[in-house]
């Protein structure tokens, strides 16, 4: 992911169109705001609380989402980033995370307005099967629900942060990828996605000798998987033949430590 100069030291991500695009999102805020004060007296609170959760959300996501430093697409390797939807958080080679404030306001207010235009669904939802005089307990189920089912599925419609990768890289990923969905079973009820955390091509590569061991690893490639709710599961080793079509195996791994070392998963 490529870093920004913009306000060095405050930002390591955002750039001008980054905050243009923010004039628009606090508009967008404002309308709905005044929308809940149109609606009820209580609007500042709902206006506290959606701020409060989407604050909450975006310090959540820097523990949850994480790319380590990578080598796929990044030849000479590239630093990692903490936070989702935006970045906010830089980590380095060795391993220190510099938060980016700004980065922070901003992913702050993407969620917070998500927050809000979750909330204005909510009210949409209980005027059209006319639950405002159901008992409040009711109301308050039926929001959960309506919130929370969508946000447990999402791993399911929309990837995690995982580092850009283009030609031959990709194709390998795809293979990958594919492999451990299919061939192991790793996705279905419990895991719904996996992410690309890095990729190494080994050497020398077999197909340039003049008889190839087409059982040899030539490719690895490192998945994390997440189950509901975006919460990060396990990572997956999936060692790829010369061609790069096949998986040889897979190997489990925990979250933590390296890739590519063999470790006991518990």
């Amino acid at each position: 992911m490529q870093t920004s100069s913009l306000l060095e030291g405050w930002s390591y991500f955002a750039g001008w169109r980054d905050l243009i695009l923010a004039l628009g999102g606090l508009l967008a805020i404002a309308l709905i705001i005044i929308w809940w004060r149109q609606q009820t007296r209580h609007w500042h609170r709902i206006a506290i609380l959606s701020f409060l959760a989407g604050f909450t959300l975006a310090f959540i996501s820097i523990y949850i989402f994480w790319v380590p430093p990578y080598y796929a697409g990044c030849a000479a390797g590239c630093t990692g980033w903490r936070g989702f939807p935006l970045p906010v958080a830089r980590i380095t080679f060795d391993g220190q995370t510099q938060i980016g404030l700004l980065d922070v306001l901003l992913n702050t207010l993407l969620l917070w307005l998500l927050v809000l235009v979750m909330s204005l669904l909510v009210r949409i939802a209980i005027v059209l099967f006319q639950l405002e005089n159901r008992p409040r307990r009711l109301q308050i189920l039926v929001a959960l629900l309506f919130v929370l089912t969508p946000w447990a599925l999402l791993p399911r419609y929309l990837d995690p942060p995982q580092p850009p990768t283009t030609g031959e890289e990709l194709r390998l990923v795809t293979n990958a990828r594919r492999a451990a969905e299919t061939t192991y079973g790793i996705t279905g009820l419990w895991v719904h996605r996996l992410a690309l955390e890095d990729l190494r091509q080994l050497s020398p590569n077999p197909l340039g000798e003049t008889t190839p061991d087409l059982t040899a690893v030539r490719s690895q490639v490192c998945l994390r998987g997440y189950t509901y709710f975006y919460l990060p599961w396990r990572r997956y080793r999936v060692s790829l033949e010369p061609t790069g079509v096949n998986a040889l195996s897979i190997v489990e791994l925990p979250l933590e430590g390296p890739c590519w070392d063999d470790v006991v998963v518990r």
